[in-house]
């Protein structure tokens, strides 16, 4: 076996499913190298984010007539194992897809989305401005944020993607963190109480890469100038940090 994890021996040793031994020859390379690190810190976001997205449908029983239809079908010879697993994938995308679509699809009124986009633009005046060193902790910061939203949250760390905290704005009953990567590109995280409607919705506005997570509690803006499957990973670890 390669020295080198490919990204199904990463998905691999990140679920525990390595042998010790491998396990922590991995652990041992991940500790040596950034990229690595950054890699497996981005797989490990994109699986969190699917949890939290599809919990609702993962305690579900399979329906009765799924069972139905696969104890009627005939059994072929030859069959390709690739092949069952590229189809058994297209069908849990589509199911999932279409659970997503029918349950998640965006809720009447951008109102926060809005208030968001105005704090990013400074389109508002913030009653409060924070600078957070280079060598602070977000966490320093957590009772801060959990005053402004009245409830208890933490100032997420999103050093494992390359984004420092720079900053908080204070708006009343909201608050904006200001993110800043290496070549001081902002990413925002706009956070507020909810009205309790959960929504879970990602588009462009504006120039930018919007992705809007809600729950019985808090509702939350995330915008960057960045790809579809970057945003994914940043909100998913913000929103873990958030609330965890």
């Amino acid at each position: 076996m390669s020295g080198v994890p490919d990204d199904l021996e990463l998905h691999a040793f990140i679920d525990g499913e390595l042998d010790a031994a491998r396990a922590a020859a991995i652990a041992a390379r991940i500790e040596a190298d950034p990229a690595l690190a950054r890699r497996v810190a981005a797989f490990r976001a994109d699986k969190e984010m699917l949890k939290r997205i599809y919990a609702p449908v993962s305690d579900r029983p399979v329906p009765e007539e799924w069972i139905a239809r696969a104890r009627t079908v005939r059994k072929q010879p030859a069959v390709s194992w690739r092949l069952v697993g590229s189809i058994a994938a297209v069908i849990l995308i589509a199911v999932v897809g279409a659970f997503a679509y029918l349950n998640m699809k965006p809720m009447g009124g951008d109102q926060v989305v809005h208030a968001a986009l105005e704090a990013r633009n400074h389109s508002v005046r913030a009653e409060k401005s924070l600078v957070v060193a280079a060598g602070e902790s977000p966490g320093q910061y957590d009772a801060v944020l959990s005053a402004a939203v009245a409830t208890k949250v933490r100032a997420p760390d999103l050093k494992r993607l390359g984004y420092r905290l720079a900053g908080i704005n204070l708006y009343g009953k909201a608050a904006e963190l200001l993110y800043r990567d290496r070549e001081n590109r902002l990413f925002t995280l706009y956070v507020r109480r909810s009205g309790g409607t959960p929504r879970f919705d990602q588009f462009a506005r504006n120039g930018l890469r919007v992705c809007v997570w809600e729950d019985e509690e808090l509702s939350t803006v995330m915008t960057g100038n960045v790809s579809t499957a970057a945003m994914q990973r940043l909100a998913s670890l913000a929103y873990t940090d958030l609330v965890l």
